[in-house]
């Protein structure tokens, strides 16, 4: 069996991408045969300079012990990848997006941090995975790399989804009633535009007067009074993983609006859940939803009118609702674990 070490600092205790991605690769390359040790820097969440001592980190003790193990696979799913490498083990790094070069709103440290470290990673890794075909082009476009070093590993849906339990006292939890509110599942930052999906719920509303916008993620009241003061916009906060289906289930539909994103868990979380979705028309959306979804434009006007398409589109949502159910099947484990084997197999 080869040996494998994944370094799993910081991102399996935030409910991010990146920890679900540590997750399905974990799931994947047990069915291919390998089990990895995790190795994590194991910090405060609130601590300062975080990234500074993880660099510092794989550097020194990570990379004393990478020699001392001399495994066949390192894998940095954080994309954060050490100078220091071992010369018996191949380096596998995951770039998650180009958002640092896609959105404006993140501050210029950040930004030289991702971009130091996309273009380390780029040098010192010898497999480069993306979570997309369309990481992958941005990343051929951006950067001058070999194609061949770039592999697609996609994600997928995580475990509490397969064996879940659909609960109808969570409906009840947050006040709502089956197939009457749209849900969104995100944090409040400018490339999720949630701002403009508020906009255009607050547009159709009074049309739609028993009708919630349901908003899940890093959003709470201090968020709400700056956004809207509409007692149909529900913000939850973070929620359990295991309400998430029930919440899916129980959807009229979900909406999409991100202005970028590497993958989007949540669109397929949703299909999975038969839970029509409708999202912003940007690449990574053709890709992953393809003819499953439908399209908008991503402002207030365009989101508005594709919400009013499908609200009393009976039909058209029952359509979404089955290919949505057979899109999902794409991101699979089993087809992670072709992927997986393809990327280590180079």
């Amino acid at each position: 069996m080869k040996k494998m070490l994944i370094d799993t600092s910081f991102a399996l205790k935030n409910k991010t991408g990146v920890g679900a991605y540590i997750i399905t690769l974990l799931n994947a390359l047990k069915l291919v045969g390998i089990e990895p040790q995790n190795r994590e820097l194991k910090l405060p969440n609130k601590f300062k300079f975080r990234f500074i001592f993880h660099v510092l980190w794989l550097n020194t003790l990570y990379y004393f012990e990478t020699n001392f193990r001399n495994p066949d696979f390192i894998i940095q799913p954080g994309f954060i990848m050490p100078f220091l490498t071992n010369r018996k083990t191949k380096y596998i790094t995951v770039i998650h997006d180009l958002a640092h070069l896609r959105t404006k709103e993140m501050p210029a440290y950040n930004r030289f941090i991702f971009d130091f470290s996309t273009k380390i990673a780029i040098k010192k890794a010898d497999i480069l995975v993306t979570v997309s075909e369309t990481v992958k082009q941005e990343l051929l476009i951006q950067y001058d790399i070999p194609i061949d070093k770039i592999k697609v590993v996609y994600n997928s849906i995580g475990q509490h989804f397969i064996n879940a339990q659909i609960n109808n006292n969570i409906i009840e939890k947050y006040d709502l009633e089956p197939k009457k509110y749209i849900l969104s599942v995100a944090t409040l930052n400018k490339r999720k535009n949630i701002p403009e999906l508020i906009k255009a719920f607050e547009q159709i509303s009074n049309k739609y007067p028993d009708l919630k916008l349901v908003l899940v993620g890093g959003m709470g009241n201090e968020q709400r009074e700056k956004l809207t003061k509409h007692p149909n916009v529900i913000f939850t906060g973070y929620i359990k993983d295991e309400e998430l289906p029930t919440l899916y289930s129980n959807a009229l539909l979900y909406m999409y609006p991100s202005l970028y994103e590497g993958f989007g868990i949540p669109l397929i979380e949703a299909q999975y859940c038969c839970c029509p979705v409708l999202c912003s028309d940007i690449p990574v959306f053709r890709e992953i939803g393809a003819e499953s979804v439908e399209y908008c434009e991503p402002e207030a006007e365009g989101i508005a009118k594709g919400l009013e398409s499908l609200i009393s589109n009976t039909e058209r949502l029952k359509e979404l609702s089955c290919l949505g159910k057979e899109n999902v099947k794409r991101f699979s484990i089993d087809k992670i674990k072709k992927q997986v084997e393809i990327a280590l197999n180079e």
